[in-house]
């Protein structure tokens, strides 16, 4: 098979589709042994630097850790909503000569394309009915996609499941794909994949603020769960996860 250069979206997609999780369960296990490695530079003059200042941001890396399990009970909508924001909402505007104006959002994106969307599986949310939403970013708005508690169907499509049974929260993280492959073509998909790390972080640093736990997620079977959030998995397709809720 011969891709053309200016195929901006065929060679990723291909990784894309063919990366499904390793089926390997043992990889996934708690209980597997894997050393961490470190770099030193060998022969190197080294200076050993001071301690970092205090601040309210070390504070929360601090806070942020994995949670594997949750208590469930009800929300407050303001936390959501907040999360929300922190996590992908608009910061700020901006005029712009040939845009009319430019919405800056919470994270950094290539090009200022923004590829990525938000939903949101929700239950004991307050006034919210548990289901998926879709996060309005414009409105600052949440719309109702499908009500229902969803968090049993997860059980045969997350690695993940068994530790967020009781979360009040799970946010998926989809891509519109051809949003930034359109002008930076293959590397494009690299870009996507960044963004939705720092869109990750900003949640989880988020949910630490509100003193609830988090947990990223990124084995799940890709087919399942786009047929789950009603995406063909092709044009717009689940890159991240990321579990929030009350910490056991």
């Amino acid at each position: 098979m011969t891709i053309p250069l200016t195929d901006a979206e065929t060679l990723s997609r291909l990784f894309h589709l063919n990366s499904e999780p390793w089926a390997n369960a043992e990889a996934y296990r708690e209980a597997a042994d894997y050393e961490v490695h470190y770099k030193e530079v060998d022969a190197a003059a080294e200076t050993i630097l001071p301690e970092a200042d205090g601040s309210h941001l070390q504070e929360l890396l601090r806070r942020r850790e994995s949670c594997r399990g949750y208590r469930l009970k009800q929300m407050p909508l303001r936390t959501l909503a907040t999360m929300l924001k922190c996590g992908y909402g608009i910061m700020r505007t901006a005029p712009l000569a040939k845009l009319g104006g430019a919405y800056f959002r919470a994270v950094p994106s290539a090009g200022g394309l923004f590829p990525l969307e938000i939903y949101t599986l929700a239950r004991e949310v307050e006034t919210l009915a548990d289901g998926i939403y879709h996060y309005n970013l414009r409105r600052h708005a949440v719309e109702l996609v499908r009500p229902g508690d969803w968090f049993e169907e997860l059980d045969r499509i997350m690695v993940a499941a068994p530790f967020i049974r009781n979360a009040n929260l799970i946010f998926f993280l989809s891509a519109v794909f051809s949003r930034t492959q359109k002008k930076h073509g293959p590397r494009g998909y690299r870009y996507i994949l960044l963004e939705a790390g720092h869109v990750a972080q900003n949640l989880c640093l988020a949910a630490a603020e509100h003193d609830l736990g988090s947990l990223c997620m990124g084995g799940y079977t890709d087919s399942q769960l786009n047929r789950f959030l009603e995406f063909d998995g092709v044009t717009e397709a689940v890159v991240y996860a990321v579990a929030a809720g009350y910490p056991a």
